[in-house]
């Protein structure tokens, strides 16, 4: 049995716990990142040596980008770690396990395999959700062919609700995920699952109250200082070369912009993490600390087996005195 998620405080703790620990979730953030950029550096380098100077001179042709697009997979993976890594300490962080001042932060322990298997194993569920939804929505649609002039409401009801379950899902499993991996130290599908239960409009809120404020202020500064989509020539006569190419100038020749969203970035997992640490703050499991009286029973039966007497439950007053 769950309660509700109070909203206001959710999203008052979000806000909140970014600017009092901004030092320290970039503290967390910045060397699994540094890590990751180095690695992907150096596969690309392993991959294509000359591609700094065919980007200053212009010279990048197809063949160098689909030998970069084989390390897509590859740097995926790697990213995917380097996020759930980020997430445990931030979470941690968030939940008061680590009261301290964080300035740097690098783990590949238990805690965040297992925020990569209940991340993973939730993308599994939410896909194979996500495949049947679908099938039964192109069953429909080709049943309301039938219909006649009302087909066309039938399509648009048909898509509509087929996207609002698969979001309701996503919502309902990962917005309590991470803080039930870190706080309870488990995989936590079904416990997420639980919490979130009455809890999906309050959820929704939330999120949109902390995500969408930030979003908003970003790209309203990021254009201000760097334009709208930062000068990029985009066009539909472009070619995917040009595209790319375009693309890489733009990011060799932008580092502010990089750094920009990359603050963005920061910003943005604290205040979600804080959110979902204070909401599941609500209903986590406490740790029974352990009793006076069991060191006294366990020194009782020492004592009866070496006298031969019968133990008896020890008194407060002799546990005391002990």
């Amino acid at each position: 049995m769950t309660g509700k998620v109070p909203v206001d405080r959710t999203i008052a703790d979000g806000y909140g716990f970014v600017f009092r620990n901004f030092l320290s979730i970039l503290g967390i953030v910045w060397l699994p990142y540094l890590v990751f950029a180095i690695l992907c550096a150096g596969l690309v380098w392993l991959i294509a040596p000359g591609l700094p100077r065919m980007i200053l001179m212009h010279e990048l042709d197809m063949t160098t980008i689909i030998d970069l697009s084989r390390l897509a997979v590859l740097v995926a993976v790697l990213g995917f770690v380097t996020g759930c890594m980020v997430t445990v300490g931030v979470q941690t962080k968030a939940l008061g396990l680590h009261p301290r001042p964080v300035w740097f932060y690098y783990s590949l322990g238990a805690p965040v395999w297992r925020m990569a298997g209940a991340f993973f194993l939730a993308g599994i569920v939410v896909f194979l959700i996500a495949l049947v939804t679908a099938g039964v929505c192109v069953a429909i649609w080709y049943a309301a062919d039938r219909l006649g002039d009302a087909a066309g409401i039938v399509h648009i009801a048909d898509v509509c609700a087929g996207a609002a379950f698969i979001l309701y899902i996503l919502i309902r499993l990962l917005f309590f995920l991470p803080a039930v991996v870190v706080a309870e130290g488990t995989i936590g599908l079904e416990r997420a699952w639980i919490l979130g239960g009455h809890n999906f409009w309050r959820i929704v809120i939330v999120v949109v109250a902390i995500v969408l404020p930030v979003a908003i202020v970003f790209h309203l500064l990021f254009w201000a200082l760097f334009g709208p989509l930062a000068g990029l020539p985009m066009g539909v006569h472009m070619s995917l070369r040009e595209i790319m190419r375009a693309a890489l100038q733009l990011g060799a020749a932008s580092p502010f912009a990089l750094l920009f969203q990359i603050l963005e970035r920061i910003v943005l997992v604290g205040v979600t993490n804080g959110a979902a640490a204070s909401a599941t703050s609500t209903w986590r499991r406490p740790v029974a600390a352990p009793t006076s009286s069991a060191p006294c029973r366990a020194r009782s039966s020492r004592s009866s087996r070496r006298t031969g007497r019968p133990w008896r439950p020890a008194t407060r007053s002799s546990c005391s005195r002990r």
